[in-house]
């Protein structure tokens, strides 16, 4: 029975010097994700950034729009509409009555002539001020006012 005190005796040393072991040591704290605390620290930021910005821009509309007492009629009297009219297509705009035609460059790509008159690009067929592009060449431009050949040039 001594065998069997003495093994219990040595548990208990054994069991007491571990548990002794063990508290000595101070309790360490789980550790606190830092992914949390970026959320948290985003989330303040966007709500203190979202009150900076309805304070401002509250000041502004009050200083841009003051408020004006404005009579309010019972009925709302519009203005008529003028009546709508076709568009004219390029055939069938009239002739330039004494218009002065520009004749600011011309150039060519791909083979194709362009003139730039009264500060528009127009190529052969097109029309400028109601006078249709006949010929476009290095040169010169000839349009055709109502039957009228007119000759623009790039020699002054």
């Amino acid at each position: 029975m001594s065998i069997i005190n003495d093994a219990l005796k040595k548990t208990g040393e054994y069991l007491q010097k571990n548990s002794t072991a063990n508290t000595a040591f101070p309790a360490i704290p789980p550790k606190v994700k830092p992914l949390f605390f970026y959320i948290l620290i985003l989330l303040v930021g966007l709500l203190l950034g979202n009150l900076i910005f309805n304070f401002i821009s509250h000041k502004i509309n009050n200083q841009v729009t003051p408020k004006k007492n404005i009579p309010i009629a019972t009925e709302a009297v519009k203005p008529p509409l003028p009546p709508i009219q076709p568009a004219q297509t390029q055939e069938e705009k009239k002739p330039a009555e004494k218009t002065p035609f520009i004749l600011n460059g011309i150039f060519y790509s791909d083979n194709n002539g362009y003139a730039l008159i009264n500060n528009q690009i127009v190529r052969e067929n097109d029309y400028v001020d109601g006078a249709k592009v006949s010929l476009i060449t290095t040169d010169k431009v000839e349009l055709d006012n109502a039957g009228q050949i007119i000759t623009l040039t790039t020699h002054r």
